[in-house]
Formats: structure tokens, C-alpha cells, sequence
């Protein structure tokens, strides 16, 4: 019997072809897309490796001073300083380089210089200004001199631990830190400059060491307070020292004789009542103007500021406490060797885990990356087959 010879019509070969070619192109397409994830894994890995690891806690055990951003960059060891959020420096003198050198690393919230020294005891002008991020920060130890607008601006600064050593703060040096609760100044401090916790929404109390003779202008106008305590020693108040404190309720003056007012605007937007001495009213007579009444109510004496600083918040190093050279020694000499241990760790971590065979790839496990492996060889093959059985049609 005859076979049957008859070619498949030109409409069905073209489907054919059509068909073909387009399960070519998918395999193509699965194979390739495939082979770019496999491509892009050791890359994803280190990403992600490098998204979770800790890196926001920076150590500097010493710094030669004025090169603190050098001593800063070897030990952030390549970690971008964008993710680097706490910083404490363990022993070193501050020059106003150094100040400097904080501010390369933006996102800040916490300082600790406690154990440090800064030149001369002197904070520099502008030291650290308006730092979007900072909540906290320790002073260096020999600090004397706050200079002018030295942390002004610092927004979400909630607290400063400021050693008993402290004398001057200079003008507008906490200027607008309106989250910042407390100052912890203490008596011996003589000076406080002009607008120096002017905006400071946040304080609630105050008390001016009994060595400060003078209020200066603007030096607590807008405080968020409710009352404050006026030391026997002070013989003036500059104009706007208390403008625009809402919530000032009570100053309690611990003097006989009333202070100098340096113009009406003291007292602006304020209706507080001035605490006196039973026989001062009569002094106090300049001081009733802009809703602001005098009592003769006042007893007892002047609460002088406690001679110790804020509690501080716990950190990696010694709480900054008046101590002895022996003991500031010790406490030194310990920190750089526990900081050289860390390392030691660290390098020998390190070396272990780069020995040791990989169990993941990325965040997914080797087995997954193989099987994508084989998936993709399959689709490989497949595509090659048909190709080869299109050739095969073709003869």
C-alpha cells in the first residue's frame, strides 16, 4: 500500500514555527534571568552582610591631639560614617581640630569624652552646633570654658554630663536645645554668658550658682521652666533674661536687695511671682511690671546646686566621676586594654569564620543556589534540544 507522502499544509508549518519559537524564547528568557540571579548573588550577600552588621558604635582608645580624624578613620576600618551612630574616645587631648572632626560623622546621637582632655580646658566656639541626631554627650574632664554657641542648635540634645571643674558657659552655648531637661551646673561656675540657655523648652528648674553676679541679656528668654532660684550674689538682670517664658510661675530671690533690672522687656509675656525675704518688698518695687507680683513669703536659705555632676548614661567606659592620676591612670590603662583584646577577638573571629565552609550564600542556603544551578542547566538543555529538533524538522 502506497505511504502517504503528503506534506503538512503551509498554515500548519507556520504554527508550528510560531510555537517553536516562542517556547526557544521563553526557555531563553527563564535561562538568562536565571543566570543573572546566580550572576548578582555573591553581590547581594555582601550587601546584606553589610546591612546587618553592628556598625554604629565607634571605639577610639587614643588619638595623637589634633588628628582625631585620623585616629576616627582607622578605627572605623572602612565602615561608612553615615551608619556610625555612637562614638566614644577613651584618652587624648581635644583641640578645636578635633572638635572638628566629630562633625564628619552626621548622624551622631551619642558623644562620650569623658576621659579625654580638651586644650586649655577650653570647648571651642562652635565646637558641635546643630547636630540633627546628638541626644547625649560627656564632657572632656579638665573642662574650665564653654565657648561661645558651642553646642547651640543641638534640637534633640537630652542631656550633657558637664564635669564639677566647669566655670564658664560661655553666650548662647545651649541655645535652642529644646529637649535638653537639665543642666547639671554647679557652684563653681562664675559666668554665664549672654542667651546661653535661651530656647531651651525643656528645663523645667533652675538654679543660679551663688558665684554668678549677673543675668544677662536673653540668657533664659523662651525656657520651658516653671520656676527659678536667683542666687544672693547677683546684682543685675539684662533686659529679656526671662521674656517668653510661659510657664515661669515662681522666682525666688535670695537677696535683700533687689537686682538691677536692665529694662522693662526682663520680664516680657510674664506674669510670675517674685518670691522675697519678709521687709524686701519695698526693694523689689522696680521688679512689678508686665503682670509680675513681689511676696514677701520667702524662707529659709539659698539652695546652693549640688557639687556633684548628672547621673550619667551607662556607656562602654567609665562614668565620668572626679578621680584621682593613679586611679585616671588605671582606669586608662584597663580601657586600651580591653579595647586591644576586643580586637584580638575580632581578628580571630574573623579568621575562624573565613576558614570555616559556608553554609549560606547571601541569606539563602548553598542547597538553594545549587538547585537554581540545576534549574537553570535544565532549562539549558531544554532549549537546546529544541533547537536541535527544530534542525532536525528542518532537513
Amino acid at each position: 500500500m502506497p505511504k502517504n507522502n503528503k506534506k503538512p499544509s503551509a498554515q500548519t508549518e507556520n504554527r508550528r514555527k510560531k510555537r517553536n519559537l516562542g517556547m526557544r524564547i521563553t526557555m531563553l528568557v527563564l535561562a538568562v534571568a536565571l543566570a543573572i540571579g546566580i550572576l548578582t548573588l555573591p553581590i547581594s550577600s555582601a550587601l546584606r552582610a553589610y546591612a546587618e552588621e553592628d556598625n554604629s558604635a565607634l571605639t577610639v582608645a587614643e588619638f595623637e591631639t589634633g588628628k582625631l580624624d585620623k585616629a576616627i578613620s582607622e578605627a572605623a576600618d572602612g565602615t561608612d560614617y553615615n551608619f556610625i551612630t555612637k562614638i566614644a574616645v577613651l584618652s587624648g587631648t581635644m583641640a578645636a581640630e578635633d572638635w572638628n572632626a566629630l562633625t564628619a560623622i552626621p548622624n551622631l546621637e551619642f558623644i562620650e569624652l569623658a576621659q579625654t582632655e580638651t586644650k586649655d580646658g577650653k570647648i571651642p566656639e562652635n565646637a558641635l552646633p546643630s547636630r540633627n541626631q546628638l541626644t547625649y554627650i560627656s564632657l572632656p574632664k579638665n573642662t574650665t570654658e564653654i565657648g561661645k554657641s558651642a553646642f547651640s542648635g543641638n534640637r534633640k540634645l537630652e542631656k550633657i554630663n558637664m564635669p564639677v571643674s566647669v566655670q564658664s558657659i560661655g553666650d548662647y552655648a545651649f541655645e535652642a536645645c529644646e529637649a535638653l531637661a537639665e543642666i547639671p551646673v554647679t557652684e563653681n561656675v562664675t559666668y554665664i554668658g549672654e542667651g546661653a540657655f535661651r530656647d531651651c523648652k525643656s528645663i523645667t528648674s533652675f538654679t543660679i550658682p551663688s558665684k554668678v553676679t549677673e543675668i544677662l541679656p536673653y540668657t533664659f528668654s523662651k525656657c520651658g521652666f516653671s520656676e527659678i532660684i536667683i542666687g544672693p550674689a547677683v546684682t543685675s538682670v539684662g533686659d529679656g533674661a526671662f521674656a517668653d517664658c510661659g510657664n515661669l510661675k515662681d522666682i525666688y530671690v535670695y537677696s535683700e536687695n533687689a537686682p538691677v533690672l536692665g529694662g522693662s522687656g526682663a520680664f516680657l509675656n510674664l506674669g510670675a511671682t517674685v518670691h522675697v525675704y519678709d521687709g524686701c518688698a519695698d526693694s523689689f518695687s522696680s521688679w512689678e511690671i508686665n503682670n509680675v507680683k513681689v511676696a514677701e513669703d520667702l524662707t529659709g536659705e539659698y539652695p546652693a546646686p549640688e557639687e556633684v555632676p548628672a547621673e550619667t548614661e551607662e556607656t562602654a567606659v567609665t562614668e565620668a566621676a572626679p578621680v584621682s592620676e593613679e586611679e585616671q591612670e588605671e582606669q586608662e590603662e584597663t580601657a586600651a586594654e580591653e579595647a586591644s583584646e576586643e580586637a584580638e577577638a575580632a581578628e580571630t573571629t574573623a579568621v575562624t569564620e573565613e576558614a570555616a565552609p559556608a553554609s549560606t550564600s547571601g541569606g539563602l542556603s548553598v542547597g538553594v543556589t545549587v538547585a537554581i544551578a540545576v534549574m537553570a542547566a535544565i532549562i539549558a538543555v531544554l532549549a537546546t534540544i529544541l533547537v536541535m529538533s527544530r534542525k532536525k524538522s528542518d532537513k
